[in-house]
């Protein structure tokens, strides 16, 4: 179980990243960047909020947990990408509706290789 203040540091940043995105992509459009940024952050860092919690929940905090939330962050990001450069302006509030199953998908990856990490360390626990 890693514990140090490492660990905490990249966890906090990787869960701030919705928000700084959500900001710069907002000033980037000339309006308040911060109108509406709890209800589009709790959005967009809803699978980056379960992971982390499934992580310190299950008491694996390892850098699976780490891996997992700089997946997410990359999903999220090129998800944005997406929206702002091949999805016209009218529809992008519709399209953000396709974010939910591509992070669900991700989650159940995340699921399986925690489940595989945790199976792994408890074979080679028991004895022979």
């Amino acid at each position: 179980m890693v514990t140090s203040a490492r660990f905490a540091a990249l966890l906090g940043l990787s869960l701030v990243f919705p928000a700084v995105l959500f900001v710069l992509v907002g000033m980037c459009h000339g309006g308040n960047a911060f109108r509406g940024l709890l209800a589009n952050y709790l959005y967009m860092a809803a699978p980056h909020l379960i992971a982390c919690a499934s992580g310190c929940w299950l008491q694996d905090r390892h850098a699976a947990v780490l891996l997992m939330l700089g997946a997410l962050n990359v999903l999220l990001a090129a998800f944005q990408w997406w929206i702002l450069f091949a999805v016209a302006p009218r529809e992008s509030g519709l399209a953000w509706l396709l974010y939910i199953p591509l992070w669900v998908a991700a989650l159940v990856v995340f699921g399986v290789v925690l489940f595989l990490v945790r199976r792994k360390r408890t074979k080679g626990a028991l004895p022979a």
